[in-house]
């Protein structure tokens, strides 16, 4: 494939599973002879996805150049130690801004427009599709099993490689066994992390689950298999869980400025010492030297009663793609990966796919893949990460009233950035570079780059056969579900035991 051309002639790689280049290996690379037992190591490749954990709530300045991509008062010492091993990210998105697309996209390659997930799973009736000024397509809700998921195109390619999945899955009920790994937690969702009964001691089952990774991993060194893992935490998922000292020593803290909300620090700062405990882990098996570790999360977070953005200088939250939405933390660290760097090359959670086949000498991927390797970013200092189009597209063409969201699909190319509303065809154009905040519409001054950018844009969600909401010809606004306060079946039950009460 063409986007691979250059990457494929890096330090003159050879052969399927061979890697060179990167200081992966000790050994010496001569011709010089070796025993006939002679085994290279292959690298090991750990995948940390968050929940709903926005650009701005680490205590890493995402972009040093913006004082307020750090938080001022949430806590995370060991993602600051990842971010020093490695290489931060300060202009990378989430595929979508709801979890289960931007989950299917990191296993498939692939952005949630085309491969028509465009919303959670189970979600694709009621108020958000009856009643609004546009229909919102119907959406899949299971990762296609026809796709090769990235275990799957790794393990085809050299078998000795071994899976796991651990944690939050909310991809289908088809669960990660399905889909190559080894092992899992099965097909799980948002509730597993949730339940009363992981507290007080494992809120959003954080430290259990780190437990069962650390223990397959020293399974797999003991056997001397290569890896694959992906630990996908439940938290910073709503319904705030967080063990009571951590809690109390957040309280007994003085309120940030921006941040001040103590229960979800609480959760962020465990969730920090959760993958402090899995950092420690691969350091003390000796693998740090073999070991790729990326770091990210689904989308942004939601907005709490803090009084900034929580999501940091930019706008809007989770199901919304304005920045807030979908811009998050990524970091990559591992061999030959720079320390303490910081890249401003916008980079994509579906790069993550075809960047791990990359490292492991997999030229041919699926036909379907629309990620890049992110590589050259690191190691050529390329200014741009080659898929195969070089704009980025977010398609959300849904509702969410409770967050204020309405259908809008974006493309982002050059630093400049383009909205397009289907309820109306409005268009608002953003130059990022100088307005993070999107907050000055520069469409009517700028009215050729509009018109340039909204081509591209419709241009390429028809190239991948994207999903497109339909004007509802019977629109009634005083039935519009994000006018008209609907009461709950439950609402009387609710005022009659309030009564009694």
């Amino acid at each position: 494939m063409k986007r691979y051309d250059k990457i494929n002639a890096i330090a003159g790689c050879l052969l399927l599973g061979v890697f060179c280049g990167t200081g992966v290996f000790a050994e010496d690379h001569t011709t010089k002879a070796r025993p006939s037992n002679f085994k290279k190591k292959q690298p090991n490749f750990i995948v940390i996805l968050t929940d709903d954990q926005g650009w701005g709530t680490t205590s890493i300045a995402m972009d040093p150049a913006v004082p307020d991509s750090k938080s001022d008062f949430f806590r995370t010492p060991n993602l600051e130690k990842l971010a020093a091993m490695g290489t931060r990210f300060t202009q990378a998105y989430s595929a979508h801004p709801n979890c289960s697309p931007s989950r299917a996209a990191v296993l498939t390659g692939r952005s949630p427009a085309a491969l028509h997930f465009t919303d959670i799973c189970g979600r694709n009736s009621g108020g958000l599709y009856v009643g609004n000024k546009v229909i919102p397509p119907q959406h899949i809700n299971a990762l296609p099993e026809d796709d090769v998921t990235l275990p799957e195109i790794i393990k085809k390619n050299i078998p000795a490689y071994k899976a796991a999945h651990f944690g939050k899955w909310h991809v289908g009920k088809v669960g990660p066994s399905g889909h190559g790994f080894d092992m899992s937690d099965g097909p799980t969702g948002n509730k597993e992390g949730s339940v009363p009964d992981n507290l007080p001691d494992d809120p959003k089952r954080i430290f259990s689950m780190t437990t069962r990774a650390n223990e397959w991993m020293e399974q797999r060194v003991k056997a001397e298999d290569p890896f694959y893992l992906q630990v996908s935490h439940y938290a910073t998922h709503i319904k705030p869980q967080s063990r009571p000292e951590t809690k109390n020593r957040v309280e007994s803290r003085p309120s940030g400025t921006r941040h001040q909300n103590t229960e979800f620090g609480a959760m962020v700062e465990d969730m920090d010492d959760g993958i402090g405990q899995l950092l420690a882990k691969v350091k003390e098996l000796g693998i740090s030297d073999n070991t790729y570790i990326f770091f990210t999360a689904d989308n942004g977070s939601l907005p709490t009663d803090d009084p900034g953005n929580i999501n940091g200088p930019v706008r809007g939250s989770k199901a919304t793609v304005w920045e807030g939405g979908i811009r998050v933390p990524f970091i990559i660290a591992g061999p030959g990966v720079p320390s303490d760097h910081v890249s401003r090359v916008p980079v994509v959670g579906y790069d993550i796919y075809p960047t791990i086949c990359d490292l492991l000498g997999i030229s041919t991927l699926p036909a379907e893949v629309e990620g890049g390797s992110i590589r050259p970013a690191w190691e050529l200092d390329a200014d741009v990460v080659k898929r195969l189009r070089p704009e980025l597209v977010f398609h959300w063409p849904h509702y969410q009233h409770g967050k204020h969201s309405v259908p809008d699909s974006t493309v982002l190319l050059d630093g400049y950035k383009l909205h397009y509303f289907w309820e109306t065809g409005k268009v608002e154009l953003y130059n990022l570079k100088t307005d993070l905040a999107e907050a000055k519409d520069i469409s009517q001054s700028m009215p050729e780059k509009a018109k340039e950018l909204e081509a591209l844009l419709h241009a390429h969600l028809k190239e991948i056969n994207a999903q497109i909401p339909e004007l509802n010809k019977d629109y009634d606004p005083a039935t519009d579900p994000a006018l008209v306060k609907v009461k709950k079946p439950n609402d009387k039950k609710k005022k009659k035991k309030n009564k009694k009460s």
